[in-house]
């Protein structure tokens, strides 16, 4: 594929807008990330807390997220956007001012961030095929991945430099406006429904449609294996998560640079390597997605667990740049093979699915790696994760299937 194919679908207005909007309020998510971690970190000192704030901010998705999906599919997708940018805009600066009450206060304002988060994305992944060919949704794709790795470079940056200078408190007022500036985004966003569907209250109507997106999945083998085999990749994926924060405040200490220098260090890092491979999984074209995904989880798990193996920041670098790649070589091939396999009418209630299982086995990384790494060390918790989510996609390269997508 050519660089013209993956710009093309920048070409329409709806989706630009959409993609602008993103990628704001992505700016503003790392900003904050940057601030929540290290103001978890300054007030408590503790790995296994570090692993449970990450996981406060999926549990929503795990709770909440088969519920979402039917709503999103009968609201209207870009009002259901424009309130949940409004009301994260409020509710993001009530984190810092939590402070005084203690964690449980914190943490209560983190889960409400993400509660109204969780129906921004199943709307907007389900509005997007409305204004795109389908021959344009893997440039799409690869195109929301690749200006996404750039938005988070630029909030790396910009937290970082915040954090270490005057605070994570401003962290959180960049947040705010990222969202009020998304809003204002999709606010110009023309696209309409034609047939809105009511809103349904009856707790029978959500529970059949549950199981109408359950089933989609269960009665088609590619999404069957994909959604099975992502659900236990999202455990090893949340866990490298926390494990490369831990890395960067415990381990790369040598480095003589300050925490929050650090963990910016390592972020731009693996954010390099998520735009890298943003451009060639698009340039890669869209065939023979279901394998890009298998050995994007092989390379992954692979490189993963060699960092397990390094105490030095200046080693572990490259190292996190290729992390970065192989990470988006199986995420944008999932994103594309849901979207492709599934028709419109059942497409919300499908990403809900698939996003509340994932986030289940996510919830459980995030909290079981803090946990695991005071008890067991940081580096042993590495090699472990690592060889997990390199052992799945070698058993999904075994399997007919989902490769021969």
């Amino acid at each position: 594929m050519a660089l013209g194919d993956l710009l093309a679908p920048l070409r329409r207005s709806d989706f630009r807008k959409l993609w602008l909007a993103q990628s704001v309020s992505i700016v503003g998510d790392k900003v904050n990330q940057i601030g929540l971690s290290i103001m978890v970190y300054r007030l408590t000192g503790s790995l296994a807390q570090m692993g449970i704030v990450f996981a406060i901010t999926f549990l929503p998705a795990a709770l909440f997220g088969l519920v979402a999906g039917p709503l999103v599919d009968r609201w209207d997708r870009r009002r259901t956007m424009i309130v949940a940018d409004l009301l994260r805009a409020g509710l993001v600066l009530l984190i810092p001012l939590s402070v005084r009450f203690g964690l449980p206060a914190v943490y209560a304002a983190a889960f409400a961030v993400a509660t109204v988060s969780l129906f921004f994305q199943p709307a907007r992944m389900a509005l997007v095929p409305h204004m795109l060919d389908p021959s344009e949704l893997m440039a799409a794709n690869s195109l929301d991945s690749t200006t996404e790795s750039v938005a988070e470079l630029l909030g790396i940056a910009i937290g970082g430099a915040l954090v270490a200078t005057i605070g994570y408190r401003a962290a959180f007022l960049i947040d705010s406006a990222t969202y009020l500036v998304s809003a204002l985004l999709v606010i110009g966003v023309v696209f309409r429904a034609t047939r809105p569907m009511p809103i349904p209250w009856r707790v029978s109507l959500l529970a059949r449609e549950l199981r109408d997106g359950l089933e989609r999945i269960r009665s088609d083998r590619v999404l069957r294996e994909l959604v099975g085999s992502y659900t236990l990749v999202a455990v090893g994926g949340a866990a490298s998560l926390t494990l490369t924060v831990l890395l960067a405040l415990n381990v790369y200490t040598g480095s003589g640079l300050k925490d929050a220098w650090r963990l910016t260090t390592v972020d731009l890092a693996t954010t390099v390597g998520l735009v890298v491979g943003s451009v060639l999984v698009g340039m890669s074209g869209p065939r023979r997605a279901g394998r890009k995904y298998l050995g994007g989880l092989v390379a992954f798990g692979a490189i993963f667990a060699t960092l397990a193996l390094v105490r030095d920041l200046r080693v572990a670098l490259p190292l996190l740049v290729t992390v970065g790649i192989a990470n988006v070589f199986f995420i944008v091939p999932m994103m594309t093979i849901l979207q492709q396999r599934t028709e419109d009418a059942t497409r919300g209630r499908v990403f809900a699915v698939r996003v509340t299982v994932s986030r289940v086995a996510t919830v459980l990384g995030f909290a079981g790696a803090g946990l695991a790494a005071q008890r067991f060390g940081i580096l042993p918790l590495v090699a472990v994760v690592g060889v997990l989510v390199a052992a799945v996609g070698l058993a999904g390269l075994a399997l007919p299937g989902l490769r021969e997508v």
